[in-house]
């Protein structure tokens, strides 16, 4: 037994003595790397998460260009169903020229509208170029020329300044500058109170994409048998594109064939004065020197009618309710506001409710400046200046666009502060500005590799 366990005791010290101690390099090598990672170390799902979260379709553009995994990431299937969030970039607007603006002297731009990028970090990166319409591709010759009408996403919707019916040449034209996509629209002989742009079906069968999906709005004066001689009735007619259920179509509405809503038969007493909150307004004067809006709800394409007091802004003798001195622009809360030119003074109206007996609607002064003494010493202003009641060439929620009669010197009134600014791009196009978006879903093209390894490209859904 002692024979035994010496020997058993000899062959641990021998097994001790051949076993060899692990090196310092060994130990390392078994342990975890600890190395600097990057982005590209982020696994696929939280890839995605991250891409999610960026603010605007401009964001991920940025993204999808920065290397292929990202593109891969965000042309996956059902990826761009999936940002709800991520709102249409205004890359910037088209100022257009008023066709309408008679001038003493000579306007500052007359030629077609011209793109100004947004004043932000991402407009910068926005090329100009890409959004011109002086590039002969863009618009079709016209000896008359064509003037903006409205824009919708990142489409134009545009018309030709003088329109000869007997021309086999459209009259109105929808086009997608950045791609350089237009399609001509022929319209009808008769008399037209506005044309408009509007968001298409996107369930309707055929339609693959953003220049498919739009829908024009016209709205027409037509004689209907009324009660009252010398009125007639608006009526709203829809363009969709599309060969199958394309084409012109009227509205049927209620509201058409109703006499609340009818109108004086002399076209320069019912003017367009704006568009807010998914609303169109026509300011109506009536032949008893009465004032009324008409109002066309997009969504519902039923037209009403909202009295406007005459006194509500102090109007004075032989008061004026023309484009000029009158526009309709949005407010917080979903309340139309008023922009009012009353002897060179600028005002702005909320209607609220009353706090009279059965709580009917008043229209009230929220705010107001008086141009003549506002103008004094900036640069350009003369004497001669706001004889006449000076004139509202564009206006928007955030600022009004103004100029004298006597000449044009444009500036703006930011509503804000109802301070005056000389100094902005905005200030030398005497017209509307039509803000303008980049497309969405954006047209992306990704890239991979097929089982032999080569390179192929892949297009995502638009």
């Amino acid at each position: 037994m002692a024979s035994n366990s010496k020997s058993h005791r000899r062959r641990q010290r021998r097994d001790k003595q051949h076993k060899k101690p692990k090196s310092k390099s060994a130990s390392k090598s078994e342990q975890p790397s600890t190395g600097p990672t990057s982005v590209h170390d982020v696994p696929d799902h939280l890839l995605e998460l991250i891409l999610l979260r960026l603010r605007s379709s401009a964001c991920l553009l940025r993204a999808a260009a920065a290397c292929k995994r990202w593109r891969r990431a965000i042309t996956a299937a059902g990826f761009l169903s999936r940002c709800l969030h991520a709102r249409s970039y205004v890359a910037g607007h088209y100022h257009a020229f008023d066709p309408d603006w008679v001038d003493h002297g000579t306007p500052p731009i007359t030629g077609n509208p011209a793109f100004i990028p947004s004043p932000s970090s991402l407009g910068a990166a926005v090329d100009a170029r890409r959004f011109s319409l002086d590039d002969g591709g863009v618009l079709p010759d016209s000896d008359s020329g064509w003037a903006l009408a409205d824009s919708r996403g990142s489409l134009l919707l545009l018309f030709k300044r003088a329109n000869s019916h007997t021309s086999p040449d459209p009259d109105l034209l929808v086009c997608e500058p950045l791609t350089g996509r237009r399609q001509g629209i022929l319209t009808e002989d008769t008399t037209c109170l506005g044309v408009f742009l509007l968001d298409g079906d996107r369930h309707q069968a055929g339609r693959t994409g953003i220049f498919d999906d739009f829908r024009v709005l016209t709205v027409l004066r037509e004689c209907h048998v009324l009660e009252e001689e010398g009125r007639v009735m608006p009526v709203a007619c829809v363009f969709s594109p599309g060969s199958d259920a394309g084409g012109w179509r009227d509205l049927p509405s209620e509201s058409t064939n109703s006499a609340a809503v009818s109108l004086p038969s002399a076209t320069e007493r019912v003017t367009f004065v704006g568009r807010a909150n998914g609303s169109l307004y026509w300011a109506i004067k009536e032949d008893d020197g009465g004032v009324a809006m008409l109002v066309l709800d997009e969504a519902a394409m039923a037209f009403s009618r909202v009295a406007f007091p005459a006194d509500a802004a102090d109007d004075g003798p032989n008061p004026s309710y023309d484009r000029w001195s009158f526009r309709v622009i949005g407010g917080k809360g979903g309340a139309p506001h008023v922009v009012r030119m009353v002897r060179n003074e600028l005002m702005v109206l909320a209607r609220r409710r009353g706090s009279g007996e059965g709580d009917e609607w008043v229209w009230e002064v929220e705010r107001r400046v008086r141009l003549r003494e506002a103008t004094l010493g900036l640069p350009g202003r003369e004497d001669t200046f706001f004889q006449r009641n000076a004139m509202i060439m564009a206006a928007h929620e955030e600022y009004v666009l103004v100029t004298p009669q006597e000449k044009t010197w444009l500036f703006s009134v930011e509503l804000d502060t109802m301070q005056v600014e000389l100094q902005h791009e905005r200030n030398r196009y005497a017209g509307q500005a039509y803000p303008s978006q980049l497309p969405w879903p954006p047209s992306l093209t990704a890239c991979a590799t097929d089982e032999r390894g080569r390179r192929r490209r892949r297009s995502s859904c638009r």
